[in-house]
């Protein structure tokens, strides 16, 4: 159980191929501007395959955090290979009423926590330039070494700093 800024106690565990329906319920109650920052598009439904697709990890070069408040789920937290072995991709979704309130950083530090344990020290994270929290939550918990800014997304290529490894409390 982690408690948050807000004294809210959630716990996070693996994702499981059987969370599909879950993934789907959460994309409804997100609002579309939450869907756009983590999609960069305006999807109205998230599809069965594509549910398939991020409810199905390998743990090695995919692999996914739920964050769950009672039997609810309220987060996800990914990360995926890239065509660099050495870097995966992350990405981050909270449900609207939950942000700001801590977990987004809980699932950021978790997420690198797993890929860590895994031999994985790299990260990039491809975030819309209007997602501050975002940009501001990576450059908090990361050191960024290098950044490239493209058709108003930017990507951050960051190691986790050392304070990250340590969990809220």
């Amino acid at each position: 159980m982690i408690e948050l800024k807000d004294g809210a106690q959630v716990h996070t565990r693996p994702i499981l191929p059987e969370d599909e329906p879950i993934l789907v319920d959460l994309f409804r109650r997100l609002s579309p501007e939450t869907i756009y920052q983590r999609f960069h598009a305006p999807l109205s439904q998230l599809s069965p395959g594509m549910a398939h697709h991020l409810a199905s990890v390998d743990a090695s070069k995919r692999m996914a955090l739920i964050a769950e408040s009672g039997s609810s789920v309220i987060g996800v937290a990914r990360y995926e290979a890239t065509e660099d072995p050495a870097v995966v991709e992350l990405a981050l979704v909270v449900l609207d009423e939950w942000q700001d309130r801590g977990l987004g950083r809980v699932l950021l530090r978790e997420i690198i926590a797993a890929a860590e344990q895994r031999g994985i020290h790299h990260f990039r994270a491809d975030v819309l330039a209007e997602n501050r929290r975002m940009l501001q939550l990576i450059t908090t918990e990361g050191d960024i070494y290098d950044r490239k800014i493209e058709a108003g997304a930017v990507t951050l290529f960051f190691r986790p700093r050392q304070a990250s490894k340590h969990h809220l409390g």
